[in-house]
């Protein structure tokens, strides 16, 4: 699940839902502005994150000079992701704002496909498309 700003919010049910039916194996990416004002559900994420349920990568993009975002934290654990999509059979859920985010996540996970599984970019690119065909990867924004 990658949800920057206000766009975890529809992730917290369905987090909360699969934690209520002992499902592991949630990861979240979650980015805002600044730790101290715009980390949503912060004290729920730590606490699901210290009893194993949630795998959780952040992004503060004002917290230090040069801007961080979730499409960085993606590249960052590209081999995970990859390992997620290619044998865990993971599903990608996106919601947010509809500006750049949308298309620098899709570039974040077309890179992952190209270095961790070999595509090439046309190759990495139909791979996102069958992604979202089969709704393997779907996405809600707005602006």
């Amino acid at each position: 699940m990658i949800g920057p700003g206000t766009g975890v919010a529809p992730f917290r049910a369905a987090i909360q839902e699969r934690v209520a039916q002992g499902r592991r194996g949630n990861c979240l990416f979650f980015g805002c502005r600044q730790k101290s004002k715009d980390f949503y559900c912060q004290a729920e994420w730590e606490e699901l994150v210290t009893k194993g349920f949630l795998t959780l990568f952040t992004a503060f993009s004002r917290d230090q000079e040069e801007k961080v975002y979730v499409q960085h934290r993606i590249q960052e654990n590209r081999r995970l992701v990859w390992e997620l999509l290619s044998s865990k059979n993971a599903h990608v859920y996106l919601a947010g704002n509809a500006k750049q985010m949308p298309a620098a996540v899709a570039e974040a996970l077309q890179s992952v496909l190209q270095l961790e599984g070999g595509l090439s970019p046309s190759e990495a690119e139909e791979h996102l498309t069958a992604l979202e065909r089969s709704q393997r990867f779907q996405s809600e924004t707005w602006s």
